[in-house]
């Protein structure tokens, strides 16, 4: 039954209010009493049947009071809830004191027992209800500790399964090596690779020095252990040790990567098999040994040579845009806002590093701003460069002439490209959010791809001459495919400003760095988020440069003025080299530096553990990892 009915139920025929004193006639039909008296002294009639009345024959309804009063109350309760104009106790109260008003001491001891045994229902229902909460959770957390403990119980059969390989590994080494020599029978694998902490305290204060300890400064630290006497080659093996155990939980992470794509089980080890045999046995292990040997293989950086892009010091502005080895590795340009590019004798350069001043074999005059600059694979002599007008211009280094002219792009030109297979194609990409191709026997561009947005770099896949990335301002890595343009194989996003540099690491693995401060490494043959993201440098609104070794090894600068390394494993740095400035009149070089200064070009010299970055205020250092 509806509310509009329950109104009508309850309501007076002839005021239309709710009954109040509510009195029935002989004929069955309820009034107020004030209107069915008022009625009666008029008509003496029934107003609903016409019947006769008497006035005994009015009489008063109790029940019905009982249930109009019980319903108003409800009715009342129900408005002040919908108008928000209502406080639960103040209700409860009320409605307690409405209904209770006309009841006997026996009916509130019957009403005080129904709510306790209402309470006891309610309080039981609710404890079921938090116990059940309680065990959903309890079960939950079961299963994933048992999932676990499962993974943990497979990761230590994992481990020892690789400690005795390893150890067979080792012995097998051990007794085809001179090792033996050094090492003596009565020393287990545990008491060369676990040591004690003062002996690895004395071997931290080597890790400081410049130089590895000596051979008789190892038998020195070594001393007075009751252990056989260490070489040099221990004494190495200890520092890099610890190198290793300061990013364990990283490389940790990493080896149970390399053990989980390793699909086959490890075999039974012949002991008889040589070495190299053995090394073979699991490619996920041999990986992850490739990795603990590539980030401590190196030290720190270093500086060999010192130079300055321009000895004009009264230039306001000498930022060094872009650095670039040739084929060779035997020279390297230098490319900047000073309208020169400079090129340098690599050897020379280390050879006189003492010399405050060193002086280009060549350099060449432009007419703006240069931007980027790319040495051809094949042809030792040929350069292209980019500047801030948009031209892209073909140099002959060796005649220091210009060989091409192209002026097709509308607006500043930030990244030019070699392709290295077909040495004749390169590629330009411009703020006009055009990439433009070129060949070397042509003078316009050959082809033309429109992009969405500001176009910051471009780099050909160095193992394809049709693959090519592009890092643009819409904060994404456009990778494509040169024979279908029309739409990118992939689009690499996670970036959240412009993509500034894009590097490949190999022909697989690609490289980014953004304005977001940013690198982000990719795997081109998926589509999928970032492997890892590397953080420890500072890049919010300049061009740093960005730069891989061809394999392993990744250099970006940072707005501080230093050149960070990155491991491309581990998310962290590998080492960073805060720049100096060089007072080049008198060699000096001091740690004041400006805090606008940011480097701003890097490369590496390839095949080699030499890199080169340039800052914004023209020092150009070479540096080598040792």
């Amino acid at each position: 039954m509806n509310s509009q009915s329950m109104d009508n139920m309850y309501t007076c025929p002839i005021c239309f209010n709710f009954i109040q004193d509510g009195h029935i006639t002989s004929c069955g039909h309820s009034f107020c009493y004030n209107c069915i008296t008022q009625t009666f002294e008029q008509s003496k009639r029934c107003p609903i049947c016409n019947t006769v009345l008497l006035k005994d024959h009015i009489i008063p309804n109790l029940m019905l009071n009982e249930i109009v009063q019980k319903f108003k109350l409800e009715k009342e309760l129900e408005t002040r809830i919908r108008e928000g104009n209502f406080h639960q106790d103040n209700l409860i109260k009320e409605a307690i004191s409405q209904t209770t008003r006309n009841l006997s001491l026996a009916d509130i001891e019957h009403l005080l027992q129904m709510l306790n045994e209402k309470k006891l229902e309610m309080q039981i229902e609710s404890d079921a209800i938090q116990n059940k909460l309680l065990l959903a959770f309890l079960n939950h957390l079961l299963r994933g500790k048992v999932e676990v403990h499962k993974q943990i119980q497979k990761q230590i059969i994992q481990i020892e399964e690789d400690i005795n390989l390893i150890k067979t590994f080792l012995d097998v080494s051990i007794e085809n090596s001179a090792l033996n020599d050094n090492l003596t029978s009565s020393t287990s694998h545990e008491d060369l690779v676990e040591q004690d902490e003062p002996e690895q305290q004395s071997l931290e204060e080597a890790e400081t020095s410049e130089k590895v300890p000596t051979i008789e400064q190892s038998m020195s630290i070594l001393a007075g252990f009751n252990k056989p006497v260490q070489t040099k080659t221990f004494a190495r093996f200890i520092l890099r040790k610890k190198r290793i155990f300061s990013h364990f939980e990283d490389f940790a992470r990493i080896y149970f990567e390399c053990r989980e794509r390793c699909v086959d089980p490890i075999v039974n080890v012949d002991q008889t098999k040589n070495s190299s045999e053995l090394s073979e046995i699991d490619p996920g292990l041999d990986n992850f040994r490739e990795s603990l040997v590539k980030f401590s293989k190196y030290t720190d950086l270093r500086c060999l040579a010192t130079l300055s892009y321009s000895n004009d010091f009264n230039l306001a502005s000498t930022i060094v845009s872009s650095v670039e080895f040739d084929k060779d590795n035997e020279y390297f340009a230098v490319a900047g806002v000073t309208k020169r590019i400079k090129i340098f004798d690599f050897y020379s350069a280390i050879r006189d590093a003492n010399v405050d001043i060193k002086y280009p074999v060549y350099e060449m005059q432009c007419n703006s701003k240069i931007s980027c600059v790319s040495w051809n694979n094949f042809l030792k002599e040929i350069l292209a460069s980019s500047d801030y007008e948009g031209i892209v211009t073909i140099w002959d280094v060796q005649t220091g002439t210009r060989k091409q002219t192209l002026q097709e792009h509308d607006k500043r030109c930030w990244s030019v490209d070699f392709n290295e297979i077909d040495t004749r194609l390169l590629v330009s990409g411009s703020d006009d959010a055009r990439v433009k191709f070129w060949s070397l026997n042509c003078s316009h561009s050959i082809s033309t791809l429109e992009a969405k947005a500001n176009v910051c770099c471009v780099k050909f896949n160095p193992a394809s001459s049709t693959h090519l990335a592009i890092g643009s301002a819409d904060h994404n890595v456009h990778y494509y495919d040169l024979r279908q343009m029309r739409e990118p194989l992939c689009m690499f996003k996670g970036h959240k400003k412009a993509v500034s540099y894009v590097k490949f690491l190999n022909s697989n693995e690609l490289v980014s760095a953004g304005t977001d401060g940013q690198l982000k490494l990719w795997d081109i043959t998926q589509s999928g988020p970032c492997k890892r993201s590397f953080f420890g440098h500072i890049n919010e609104k300049n061009f740093v440069g960005l730069a891989t070794n061809g394999n392993s090894y990744i250099a970006c600068g940072s707005e501080d003025n230093s050149l960070s390394l990155y491991y491309k494993n581990l998310p962290t740095q590998l080492f960073s080299y805060k720049f100096t400035n060089t007072d080049f009149t008198n060699g000096y070089e001091t740690n004041n530096t400006n805090d606008s200064e940011f480097v701003s070009a890097v490369c590496w010299r390839r095949t080699n553990d030499v890199l080169m970055a340039g800052n914004s205020k023209g020092i150009i250092k070479i540096l080598e990892l040792y």
